[in-house]
């Protein structure tokens, strides 16, 4: 038997043993009462589940390139699965264990993309100055992350990340199948709309200026850095701005947002919508039900009894009600 053979045959015996203790897991989930739930039920539940996906990601060298995408497809779904385990789990786990859990499914996230990438190559987006097209509705394509990595580094980028740079005056729109569970940069534009219509691993704003930012669900964080005279809609896990003002955020965060050097920060409600926005949610694992947007820690202001003078909440009349005329609509 050829060693390729003999390791098909070895996966699919661990596979097939994955598979029926996964299956217990899920039976086992679902029989158990929410008073029962404790973090040591959910370990266990945790490891089986990630060893499964673990298997997953072996068996890709094995696979033929035929099979490769809908094979990465389940591992992305199991992994999304695992995400939102972790995350409606939330109020019995502590929070140093769910931190550490989310890592780990971050981890695997970040191995299933690494195979992609290596095994089913695909288009790669980054940061580029290309000049738009005359529709400024037209999506834009960016060029190589090897672009990126030739800058200075003052200006060097994460090579996971990828989105728009050095853009004035433009409608810059990206769809899920270009979003799904990347790490999604923004920077150095001026009067732009940007829709982010699909599920982000996190979500970079940096250096923005009269610019309105469109999101879909981010599953971990939202940073936000020299940001001025924006609108953005944000649903995420976590919400970190930094040396920004005179910014409305329409927000949906699980956890309290902080704001560090900042002025004239104003929050509302997350009122997005777009056809797909409740699968992505979904897809995200965030709770709909758990809602900090009115929440802000300021690290400036120390005074526990006194709000604030940096960020307040969004009068309800000077609200935007509904954003469908800005997904092609350049802010000024």
């Amino acid at each position: 038997m050829s060693d390729r053979n003999t390791v098909l045959e070895r996966l699919s015996r661990r596979d097939a043993q994955r598979l029926e203790k996964l299956q217990k897991a899920h039976k086992a989930r679902e029989e158990v009462d929410a008073c029962d739930e404790n973090e040591d039920f959910f370990s266990g539940s945790f490891k089986i589940k990630s060893e499964y996906i673990e298997d997953m990601l072996m068996q890709v060298p094995t696979l033929d390139l035929n099979a490769l995408p809908p094979h990465f497809d389940s591992i992305k779904r199991e992994v999304n699965e695992l995400q939102k385990y972790v995350v409606t789990s939330s109020f019995f786990l502590k929070e140093f264990n769910m931190r550490k859990y989310l890592g780990m499914v971050q981890n695997l996230q970040t191995k299933c993309y690494e195979l992609e990438e290596r095994y089913v190559p695909r288009k790669k987006f980054g940061f580029s100055k290309k000049k738009l097209p005359k529709s400024h509705t037209e999506k834009q394509g960016s060029l190589d992350e090897n672009d990126a990595a030739r800058k200075t580094d003052s200006n060097k980028w994460d090579e996971k990340l990828f989105g728009f740079d050095s853009q004035k005056d433009k409608v810059l729109v990206l769809e899920n199948d270009e979003l799904f569970q990347r790490d999604v940069a923004l920077r150095n534009l001026s009067n732009c709309t940007i829709g982010l219509k699909g599920v982000m691993g996190t979500l970079h704003l940096t250096n923005l200026d009269n610019c309105i930012v469109l999101s879909g669900p981010v599953t971990s964080s939202v940073f936000m850095e020299k940001c001025t005279n924006c609108k953005i809609v944000a649903a995420c896990q976590q919400l970190r701005m930094h040396t920004s003002s005179n910014c409305d955020i329409y927000l949906h965060v699980t956890s309290k947002g902080i704001v560090e050097d900042c002025t004239q920060i104003c929050t509302a409600p997350y009122n997005l919508y777009y056809e797909d926005l409740e699968k992505h949610f979904n897809m995200s694992g965030l709770d709909r039900n758990s809602n900090n947007w009115d929440r802000l820690d300021d690290f400036n202001w120390l005074a526990p009894d006194i709000p604030s003078p940096n960020w307040s909440v969004l009068n309800a009349e000077l609200r935007i009600n509904s954003w469908d005329e800005w997904w092609s609509r350049i802010p000024s």
